[in-house]
């Protein structure tokens, strides 16, 4: 009987979901007391904030942040009303009737905010609570030092937000010898003395491996949910890989020495070679930066058991793979794995940070979500 293909030339992105179950709770120990906020905030940074939510949920979270409004609505969907939303950006004033129907809670970022919401609560009798995000170091969204003296001084103002949180964000918590740490922590800690006896939270995943003082009532976690080493020492982060872009193998060539490989002809054969060329590009999230050129062969990816260099230009729909000294039989349809545990690697060699590969992942792929 013939042998039947059934391969796809779709790239498919998979996500562990006991890996990042497993995630949470390493960072849930490492917290000590201190609860976790995950930031599920641009979709799950691009994995699916709806089935990532859920899977969060279910390993005990309640509280999540977002980015904005409307992903706050898509996560409420997805994981019900018990779980506390909060909106990283605040309110604003076309987005005011999605906090109401959502029940999302505005991180207020200024005095401005702060005065706009009051209003739109008047007329609401169970408005949602809020959480005051102060600046102290970063130069970001937050109140400034300037109005957080206004905070502190206005009772009434304060008890009309209704605050249940109070936080702020570090800015170079990977950095564990930095300056600013411990310049912010101290900032935090003048502020937030003057303010209602509620939770406070000030660290992000790097600020939870700087320790217990950085920690108090509420860590926020994200990068490292996703399985991303975050820390100057990477070696001591426990978290496990989450994602992996599995780009099947559409067609095998032989390469002539003298020929060029790819766009822009960048890489020249020195002698004949073997290629593969797989179902994933630039506008799956693979950088062009990944490109290899005769100078420069920067990443490779795993076949089998085995890794393999990129060579050529990575175009937006394909990558070309060098498996001239591949040990064993590559067949159309086999897949062609990225990033994984190599995401910082590859990150590096792409001269950009996993933050940003990762949130550009999966636009386009297809995703499977895989439980072990």
């Amino acid at each position: 009987m013939a042998h039947v293909r059934t391969y796809s030339s779709r790239p498919v992105l998979t996500v562990n979901l006991t890996a990042l179950a497993d995630n949470y709770k390493y960072f849930a120990a490492k917290a000590g007391g201190a609860r976790i906020g995950a930031s599920v905030k641009a979709d799950a940074y691009g994995l699916g904030a709806g089935i990532v939510g859920r899977a969060l949920y279910g390993a005990g979270c309640r509280i999540f942040f977002v980015a904005h409004a409307g992903e706050g609505k898509i996560l409420r969907n997805s994981i019900g009303a018990k779980a506390s939303i909060y909106v990283l950006s605040g309110n604003t004033p076309q987005d005011t009737a999605i906090f109401f129907g959502s029940k999302l809670k505005p991180v207020i970022n200024s005095l401005t905010q702060a005065r706009d919401w009051v209003k739109a609560i008047k007329a609401v009798n169970h408005a949602p609570r809020t959480a005051l995000h102060f600046d102290t170091g970063i130069n970001r969204l937050g109140i400034p030092a300037e109005e957080a003296e206004v905070f502190a001084d206005d009772k009434e103002l304060i008890a009309a937000l209704d605050v249940d949180l109070v936080m702020s964000h570090l800015a170079c918590s990977g950095d564990a010898e930095h300056a600013l740490n411990e310049s912010q922590l101290g900032r935090f800690k003048r502020i937030s003395a003057r303010m209602p006896m509620v939770p406070l939270s000030l660290a992000n995943t790097g600020g939870i491996y700087l320790g217990a003082k950085y920690h108090f009532k509420l860590v926020r976690p994200g990068m490292g949910l996703y399985g991303g080493k975050v820390t100057t020492q990477s070696d001591k982060e426990g978290v496990k890989p989450v994602v992996e872009l599995h780009a099947p193998v559409l067609q095998i060539k032989t390469v002539k020495a003298g020929e060029t490989i790819g766009y822009d002809g960048s890489f020249t054969a020195r002698t004949d070679m073997k290629i593969a060329i797989v179902s994933a590009g630039y506008a799956d999230g693979l950088p062009v930066n990944l490109s290899g050129s005769d100078k420069r062969i920067v990443t490779s990816a795993r076949l089998g058991k085995h890794r393999v260099p990129v060579v050529g230009r990575v175009s937006m729909d394909y990558t070309i793979l060098d498996i001239t000294n591949y040990d064993g039989f590559v067949e159309l349809g086999a897949k062609a794995v990225f990033f994984g545990e190599n995401l910082e690697e590859q990150a590096a060699h792409a001269r950009t940070i996993n933050y940003e590969v990762m949130t550009h992942l999966g636009a386009r792929c297809r995703k499977i979500y895989v439980n072990e």
